[in-house]
């Protein structure tokens, strides 16, 4: 008995097609690799930007007349949004692009007058980041 045993088992494993197997584990790592992130891209755009003029009446000179934007921009290439990005309390910012030409919109939230005409064009170098100042109007005078 202990002989046929053997014998039932090698017969099993010779019907056995390993075929299906196979092609479950190249699905299995394709799916993996599929799911797994893609590495951000290490440029983009950085900086601050500001308003102004935040005073009424004539600016004096010497005497800065902008102030820090904090709000959301939206990022548009080929006339598609691709980002958005949200400026801190100090006007800071950055966010990740690949490189090539931006034009960067204020969201329609921003207290200013049709802030979707208050374009600004950047281009994101192929390594590393444009730094720049965005400077937006009020409309205040």
């Amino acid at each position: 008995m202990h002989g046929s045993k053997r014998a039932r088992l090698r017969q099993g494993c010779k019907a056995c097609n390993p075929f299906p197997f196979l092609l479950a584990a190249i699905c299995l790592v394709g799916c993996l690799h599929h799911d797994m992130p893609v590495s951000p891209p290490d440029t983009g755009i950085r900086g601050i930007v500001l308003w102004g003029p935040v005073k009424p009446g004539p600016s004096t000179l010497g005497q800065s007349d902008e102030a820090p934007l904090q709000a959301t921009f939206l990022v548009h290439s080929a006339g598609r949004e691709v980002a958005q990005f949200k400026s801190d309390a100090k006007g800071n910012f950055e966010v990740l692009l690949a490189a090539g030409d931006y034009v960067i919109v204020p969201g329609k939230s921003t207290p200013m007058p049709a802030p979707q005409d208050q374009e600004k064009s950047v281009t994101v170098p192929a390594d590393g980041f444009a730094v720049v100042t965005l400077r937006f109007d009020t409309g205040m005078r």
